[in-house]
């Protein structure tokens, strides 16, 4: 609060300020300022809290650019996405696997983009968006792959008396402790750098934090049952 207040005496603009955990950074939003209003926040910094001026950055993101790094964002999804979709239908030869695994995904981006759209004040839309959301497209994908290649090896060698609704419930189970270890292992991990890291790399642990928790859970609970759904409606004798 005390930071607060000072900010905006210096500037006359009320700030948002983030603190890290360890209270060693702290990132400071306004509107844009002039080079003068500029010049009298960093004096303030270093007269009244004795910090280093050339640890002083600042960084200007105007409406244009923020524009520019969303459609960048966006772009950089929908062909990863198209991508997936073409390489998932040729490796699998059979379009609903591709389909219902480009709807995950689209899934998982969406809960990732709202965790923006929440923390806006402590998440800023840059270069690491665009990376935390290709990274968590990547990462869900890996788990789904995983589940499709288990359901076409028990399709091609079930039983008589299985139904493929029953074998979708199999594989599912089957490669249910693998998803959720390889999950936990790489959460862990994150989560130690959204503690201990800086600003600029909790801006990206954070999110991929829930893009973790929400690719592993789509790979799970959604692809599975999507694809059996696609599948049943299209074709009820369900031969691959």
């Amino acid at each position: 609060a005390d930071l607060e207040k000072s900010v905006q005496d210096a500037i006359g603009i009320a700030p948002e300020i983030s603190i890290s955990t360890d209270s060693k950074t702290a990132t400071i939003k306004t509107e844009e300022l002039t080079t003068e209003s500029r010049k009298q926040l960093t004096d303030m910094l270093v007269e009244k809290y004795n910090i280093d001026e050339s640890l002083v950055a600042t960084d200007t993101i105007s409406p244009t650019v923020s524009g520019e790094m969303k459609r960048s964002a966006l772009i950089a999804v929908i062909v990863a996405a198209v991508c997936m979709l073409l390489y998932i239908w040729i490796r699998f030869k059979n379009i609903n696997f591709a389909t219902s695994a480009v709807i995950a995904l689209i899934h998982d981006v969406l809960v990732v983009v709202t965790v923006y759209a929440v923390f806006r004040s402590f998440l800023a839309v840059g270069n690491t968006f665009i990376a935390c959301l290709l990274t968590i497209v990547g990462y869900s994908i890996n788990a789904t792959i995983v589940i499709f290649d288990r359901i076409r090896e028990n399709i091609h060698d079930r039983l008589k008396k299985e139904t493929v609704e029953m074998i979708v419930d199999k594989s599912i189970t089957q490669t249910m402790s693998r998803s959720i270890n390889s999950s936990l292992t790489t959460l862990f991990t994150v989560v130690v750098i959204a503690i201990l890291g800086a600003t600029t790399v909790r801006e990206f642990a954070v999110p991929l934090i829930v893009g973790i928790v929400c690719g592993g859970y789509s790979s799970i609970c959604i692809t599975g049952g999507l694809w059996y759904r696609m599948q049943k409606r299209k074709n009820n004798s369900m031969t691959i």
